[in-house]
């Protein structure tokens, strides 16, 4: 299995999540809009670039770290369509939970990447979020959710049609503890019906619970920008999902 779990999905991603138009988590509206008119962002996992775009259009300026060579060569593709944003949108390669800019930023914001990093690392990377956030500084993300660790037979989840080929997207989860699942994501491509092509990728998913994050964002300095700092990241009013706090000003 490939050590990137991003290796070969980068156009998988992108594909089934224009399906979905807005709808598509991660929500680009949700972190676009929080974006501080005229500040310096940081991104930490941007991915293929779909929420990169939209803040660098509010953005002084935008510098993303990206663990994922695939995901950074789609992410650079999408930018040279872009030359009104090339001199605002720096990519480099890294990831959390620690990193270290020699820089401070208004507003830093992970989208869909708390999945990826084990609960125990969450102090390392608040901390280093701290430090990379100016006095007043916004913090912004999602995936802290209440849901049971994901444990499913595998079922097809989302599916898309291009041309004459019809691309599926199969998951199933094996719960290794409370807050801690084995994914397998398969992809099928599949031509006039015939299956011509699956890609199998494992990796591990990390579940955040509020209180628990709420505390370590308080340890590191991080308090809410309003109420108990849980916010919508989706259109499902139920679903809180995302986590939004301030640097103190002093």
């Amino acid at each position: 299995m490939p050590t990137d779990p991003y290796a070969f999905t980068p156009g998988y991603y992108d594909l089934f999540r224009a399906k979905d138009g807005d709808r598509a988590l991660p929500s680009v509206a949700f972190f676009a809009d929080l974006t501080p008119p005229g500040a310096a962002a940081l991104e930490i996992g941007p991915g293929t670039g779909r929420i990169t775009l939209a803040v660098a259009e509010r953005a002084a300026s935008v510098v993303c770290l990206e663990r994922s060579t695939t995901m950074r060569a789609v992410l650079v593709a999408k930018l040279a369509e872009r030359p009104d944003l090339w001199d605002r949108v720096t990519v480099l390669p890294g990831s959390a939970p620690s990193f270290e800019l020699g820089r401070a930023f208004g507003y830093v914001y992970l989208a869909g990447v708390l999945e990826h990093v084990p609960p125990a690392d969450r102090p390392v990377l608040f901390a280093a979020i701290a430090a990379h956030l100016e006095p007043g500084g916004v913090c912004a993300m999602d995936m802290v959710m209440r849901q049971p660790a994901l444990d499913m037979p595998e079922r097809v989840v989302d599916e898309a049609v291009l041309g004459e080929c019809r691309y599926t997207l199969a998951a199933a989860a094996r719960a290794l503890g409370p807050d801690l699942s084995e994914l397998r994501m398969t992809y099928r491509t599949y031509h006039q019906g015939e299956l011509v092509g699956t890609e199998v990728v494992e990796r591990r998913h990390n579940m955040h619970r509020p209180e628990p994050v709420l505390k370590d964002l308080a340890d590191a300095g991080l308090h809410p920008v309003e109420g108990d700092g849980l916010a919508q990241a989706s259109h499902d009013p139920a679903d809180p999902g995302a986590v939004v706090v301030r640097k103190a000003a002093s």
